[in-house]
């Protein structure tokens, strides 16, 4: 059992019951595969969990060893229809062994990869309603996962979602660990500490997480790189909410409405019971036709990890460099800028769509920028270190360079404040809200009167 440490072996009997079927993730500590109960023929998932006390040298920031959480945490949660549940669990001289339930569905990361993620409305709702009763059920048990990504969350055959790898979650209801998680998902007060935070609410935290994890079931992306104010996005965000919309055009105020329910820079008023209320209300959760999708409906092979899985596209500008004159050199950064096909994400709001290709292939048949061989290979560098800790950095993952000056809202003089238009949820009178006028309106009464 020891070779596992460094491969995968195939047809290997472990504690006597499981064999070992296939390779489905694989870390730099240790992998998770596929294998099969001898005794009841049923098909689980197992963790193999290297021990820092092994006779091999493992780095301390990806070793797990008896202070890991992770199986007392399963333990003290037990049963959920959305949580993947632990089955058994046992251990060698160097390893830890969780057998865990298996979702032949894949993850969410991969759901969305394939285009085979939840895109009909009525999907959308149940698959983010399942997400939350996980998250409120979890909570309730004094758990708070602090890493909750489309990569921990597994699909089962019949469509419904189960949140998994609980590597990095905590029983402490204040926290002042941070950086813990994966950073296009952490919450502002989660990602690094400041002079003004003394900690923060892991609970809270994993509200911020659900919300970007809507955002990447509708539209395939994350709209940040960091929850800081050094990420352009993430600092018009700050300065007007309503910024989102310029980054996903056909987001509906539906959509919008439940948003600002989960991203709420105030951890305070972020709150799962009025996330699920503006889940109920919402109409459509974008402004597009419904597109039909094959969600979770069709007999597919166990779903593997792709090699060097990257987060989902960030529409974040990097920030310009300037030179030691005080100015920008365009001149040069315009020469050495590759031309694009593609337009440029602009942070000026205009009626164009985004057309960029969230998993562009290459001409080379199988290739493409997420991985290097055959999209069907397993892992050998999965997200699952995020487990231990090791959260993706953004700069590893940022788009070329591109001189940007930074935008703010520009004021009218003497304008009339308007209201953003009403959410449809109102119009079909699932929601109480008032209308907000229009300059057209305006007009209208001016030649009534």
């Amino acid at each position: 059992m020891d070779s596992m440490r460094k491969q995968f072996d195939q047809d290997l009997l472990l504690d006597g019951r499981y064999q070992t079927l296939s390779p489905l993730n694989h870390g730099s500590f240790g992998m998770v595969f596929l294998a099969k109960n001898v005794k009841t023929d049923a098909t689980v998932a197992i963790k193999c969990i290297i021990k820092s006390s092994g006779s091999e040298t493992c780095p301390t920031a990806i070793a797990v060893d008896d202070r890991s959480e992770e199986l007392e945490i399963h333990s003290h949660l037990g049963s959920h229809p959305n949580i993947v549940s632990l089955l058994d669990t046992f251990e060698t001289e160097h390893h830890t062994y969780l057998v865990i339930e298996f979702c032949p569905n894949g993850d969410l990361y991969e759901a969305i990869r394939l285009n085979r993620g939840p895109l009909e409305t009525e999907h959308v709702r149940d698959f983010m309603m399942q997400l939350i009763s996980a998250v409120e059920f979890m909570h309730a048990k004094g758990v708070y996962h602090r890493d909750i990504k489309p990569e921990n969350i597994f699909l089962t055959q019949s469509g419904s979602m189960k949140l998994g790898d609980f590597g990095l979650a905590t029983r402490d209801k204040w926290s002042t660990e941070y950086a813990v998680g994966s950073d296009r998902y952490m919450a502002p007060e989660q990602f690094q500490e400041t002079s003004y935070t003394q900690g923060y609410s892991p609970a809270a935290a994993d509200i911020w997480a659900i919300g970007i994890c809507l955002l990447n079931v509708l539209f395939s992306r994350n709209p940040f790189a960091t929850p800081t104010q050094s990420d352009p996005i993430f600092d018009d965000f700050v300065m007007d909410r309503q910024s989102l919309f310029d980054v996903f055009p056909t987001m509906s105020q539906d959509t919008f409405n439940v948003l600002m329910h989960c991203l709420a820079l105030d951890p305070a008023k972020r709150s799962l019971d009025a996330v699920r209320s503006a889940l109920k209300s919402v109409v459509s959760f974008t402004t597009d036709d419904d597109a039909m999708d094959d969600f979770c409906i069709e007999d597919r092979d166990p779903v593997r990890a792709t090699l060097n899985r990257e987060p989902l596209r960030t529409p974040s500008i990097t920030s310009p460099t300037i030179d030691n004159g005080g100015c920008f050199p365009w001149a040069k950064a315009l020469r050495e800028t590759s031309q694009k096909h593609g337009r440029q994400l602009s942070v000026i709001p205009d009626n164009e769509s985004y057309t960029e290709d969230l998993f562009p292939e290459e001409k080379e048949t199988g290739k493409s920028w997420f991985t290097s061989t055959d999209p069907d290979s397993t892992s050998l560098n999965s997200t699952i270190e995020s487990s231990l800790g090791m959260s993706y950095k953004s700069a590893n993952n940022s788009a070329e360079l591109i001189g940007h000056a930074s935008s703010r809202p520009v004021p009218i003089s003497a304008s009339v404040p308007i209201k953003s238009s009403r959410a449809l949820a109102s119009i079909y009178g699932n929601m109480d809200e008032n209308f907000s006028k229009s300059w057209s309106d305006l007009w209208e009464e001016d030649e009534e009167e």
